[in-house]
């Protein structure tokens, strides 16, 4: 008898760890929720554009994003408060990669982004 009342209590122990366990990667995959959603709209991947080129996204703003910056070849930034449109002027020619990165308040980067690559001639 005493045998079987530690071996339930060893279980339930068992039991307790799991659930905390699964409750902690419930909250991570939560935190990589948090900072929403950035999708590039134009210019499309590959477009020949020119020097000036507008950029346009939408962006579904949870939790911790607040607003975007825009990137290009990972130096020049811009960041953007309001809308969903900037124009980047003087490309010079080449190939480009352009980012748009969703932000916190406090200016830190979030994992929701997206890039596209354009040349310009």
């Amino acid at each position: 008898m005493r045998f079987m009342r530690v071996a339930r209590v060893a279980w339930s122990g068992v039991f307790a760890v799991l659930l905390g366990a699964a409750s902690m990667v419930s909250t991570v995959t939560i935190a990589h929720a948090a900072d929403g959603t950035v999708t590039l709209v134009s210019p499309k991947p590959h477009e020949v554009v020119g020097a000036d080129v507008t950029v346009t996204w939408t962006q579904e703003k949870s939790g911790r994003a607040d607003h975007v910056h825009v990137f290009v070849d990972g130096g020049q930034m811009k960041p953007v408060k309001t809308g969903a449109s900037t124009v980047v002027k003087g490309l010079s020619k080449g190939i480009h990669e352009i980012t748009v990165q969703a932000y916190s308040s406090d200016h830190e980067p979030l994992e929701a982004k997206a890039s596209v690559t354009v040349k310009v001639e």
